[in-house]
Formats: C-alpha cells, structure tokens, sequence
C-alpha cells in the first residue's frame, strides 16, 4: 500500500494488472462494447439515465484512477458516464432507448455487467442499492499476501506446476509467439447439443463440473496435438464466495492452473483420469488466493496458456433482471486477447464450445483439428 499525495492507494487485483499492462501495447484491448435496447425507453429517457447513473456511483470502480505503475486509488468523476475505462451514451431510436457502453476489463469480470444491470434494475424501480465494498476487498487482498495460508498456497503451486516443462497449448503455426504482426481474432464453434443429455449424467455422477470436464478433455487434447503425455492449461475460477463479494464490480474471478497424465499407471482409466481432474479443480480452488498464472516469473508461460472458460448467455443473464431490455450484438473484435481460449457455452437445450484464437498464430485447419480431438476425448468420456 502506497501513499500519493495523501490518497490511499493499492495495486491493481491481478488481472487488472495484467489488462492494464496490456493496454500500454495498444489502445483498445480488452475495451468491450455493449449495446442494449430498452424497450419503449425513449418516453423515461430521463428516469433511466438517472438510475443508469445510481447505479454507476454505486462501484467504486467507475471513480479510480491508476497511476503508472499501476496502483489504483479513489478520485470522483465529474460525469459519471466518461472515464477513463469506461464510456457511456444514450440515444433514442423510434421509441427504444439506445445504451451504448465500452466498458475495460480492468474494470471487472464477467459476473460485473449482471452486478451493474440488476443495480440499473433496482434504482429504476426506486429500490435501495447494496453496498459495493470494493476498497474493503482490495485491502483486505493486500492483507493477506501477508497470511500463512498464502505462502502455502503459493509453495504449493510453485511446486505442482513450477518445475515441469509439459506444453500448455497445441503447437502454433506460426514459429515465433512474439511478432510485430497484429493479432488476428478467429473463431471456431464445436456443437455438443447431441451429447449434452450424456456431458450432464456424466458430471453429475462423477461430481465434475463443466470446467473440470472440458480443461480434463481439453488436456488430453493438447497432450496429444503436442505429443507428449501430460499438458497443462488455465481455468477460469469466477470467486465470489461471500455474500459481500456476490455485489462487487470488479476483476474478482480467479486464473487456476490445471494439468494431466495421459499415460499414469493406472488401473481404471477413465475413472482415474475423472478423479485426477476432479482433484486439480479442487486443489486449485483451494490454493487460489495466490494468482499463481499471474504473477511473474510464472506469467511469462501461462500468459500463453490455453483458458477454458464459461461464458454467461446475455438471455440466461437478463431472465434475472425483468427488464424490458435486449444486449444486442456488436461487431467482431478487433483484436485476439489471447492464444487460444475455449469458452463453454450451455443453455437448456444446447451446448457449444467456442475455439477463440489468435489467427495470426494458428491456422484454422489446425484449430479445426485440435477441436476435434477435444471432442474425441468428450465422447471417449460420456460413451
């Protein structure tokens, strides 16, 4: 904790940090739009941007500023819809109320937008707002870098995953990761709607989640693209296990590490393989308080680690916030953010996974092929 200027300050949580050191690259990295349609909204213009303006002073997030190293502190905003992160408008369309926000991830997480448009929801119903103790949560994750339990959270990782060498992506195309070349985004999609009933059975008996079945199949995938016996990768931990944090805007969700042995001696293969991923869900939950794939010297692999990761559908989001609303789509990035991130996608009657690249980096056959051995493995599992 620094003092500027007598201002409280505090760094970045950690995949802040890491977006925030990516936007000295470029402008535009990890600046996500948003579009959404209000319904019959022009009529309340003023009533909506009022609450739309609540609900933005509500999380400190909107009000900081960070400094170049990248410590963060409080500085109210004179215009609650400009910052530096984040850009707001309104227009009217016909009689619908147009919303268009940019909005940086080194604001917040996915979980963050549904956080805000229930808070939206709520201040245009003229109903109290929760309390958004961001400050509270980011000194007290200061704290803690100082509690026993993170340097044994941080020995463990750095022993199950610092000394071994196994790949933790496919190949890439393209021989060099580092270019002057802008990174091209490609998309692939993989349907699973015809094995969702199975993937279903299969978690619920087996006490594996969607993430845990995926990062396992998506190990196996790379181990066997690589060459090699065992792979590793990240997952995306979404945290939020207070009731407290449940209303926090902000990068609260967590980057795990997650490796398997294709060729263990084993006894019961399938079943084994289930434990073992079971087990490194766990085990990375447990020891999640030190942002291991974040922190350097670590991050200089892990930022290149394929991220399996699962997406909230914006109509699963909105059936909780009973608005006359629509997110709307938006144009195609503009940049790929990673190497490789493998969104999983599930409604009640379908599942998809989304292969998110870098087009620069892997050709879209070899996507294609890397695919399909995720699916082998997903079949191999459920059959």
């Amino acid at each position: 904790m620094l003092n500027l200027k007598s201002q409280i300050t505090y760094p970045l949580l950690p995949f802040s940090q890491l977006v925030f050191d990516m936007t000295r690259w470029g402008v535009g990295f990890y600046l996500f739009p948003v579009l959404i349609k209000w319904h019959d909204g022009a009529k309340e213009k003023k009533h909506i941007e009022r609450a739309i303006r609540a609900a933005l002073a509500n999380h400190p997030v909107f009000q900081m500023r960070v400094d170049w190293l990248g410590n963060h502190y409080s500085s109210p905003l004179k215009d609650m819809f400009h910052g530096r992160f984040h850009d707001i408008a309104l227009s009217v369309r016909g009689d619908d109320l147009i919303i268009q926000a940019q909005i940086s991830r080194i604001l917040g997480d996915g979980k963050s937008i549904e956080i805000l448009l229930d808070d939206i929801r709520r201040a245009y119903e003229g109903l109290p707002l929760e309390p958004d103790n961001y400050w509270g949560y980011v000194a007290r994750f200061e704290q803690h870098k100082t509690d026993p339990h993170y340097r044994i959270s941080r020995d463990w990782l750095i022993n199950e995953f610092a000394n071994t060498s196994v790949p933790v992506r496919p190949t890439t195309d393209r021989k060099r990761l580092f270019t002057l070349l802008p990174p091209k985004p490609g998309i692939y999609k993989s349907d699973y709607t015809d094995l969702q009933a199975k993937i279903r059975n299969l978690s619920k008996k087996n006490f594996l989640s969607l993430d845990g079945l995926f990062s396992l199949c998506t190990s196996l995938a790379i181990a066997e693209y690589y060459g090699t016996d065992e792979a590793a990768l990240t997952w995306a931990y979404e945290g939020r296990e207070t009731l407290e944090e449940q209303r926090i805007f902000g990068s609260l969700h967590r980057d795990i590490p997650f490796k398997i042995n294709h060729k263990s001696k084993i006894i019961n293969h399938k079943s084994d393989l289930i434990r073992e991923a079971r087990n490194q869900i766990r085990s990375g939950i447990a020891h999640s308080d030190y942002p291991y794939t974040l922190t350097a010297p670590y991050n200089k692999r892990w930022n290149y680690a394929v991220n399996v990761l699962r997406i909230t559908d914006p109509e699963d989001m909105l059936r909780n916030i009973d608005l006359p609303i629509e997110i709307v789509s938006v144009p195609k990035q503009k940049y790929a953010y990673a190497l490789l991130d493998v969104e999983i996608h599930e409604h009640a009657e379908d599942l998809s996974l989304y292969f998110r690249y870098s087009a620069t980096h892997y050709k879209e056959s070899s996507i294609r092929r890397f695919a399909s051995l995720v699916r082998k493995y997903v079949e191999w599992f459920v059959e």
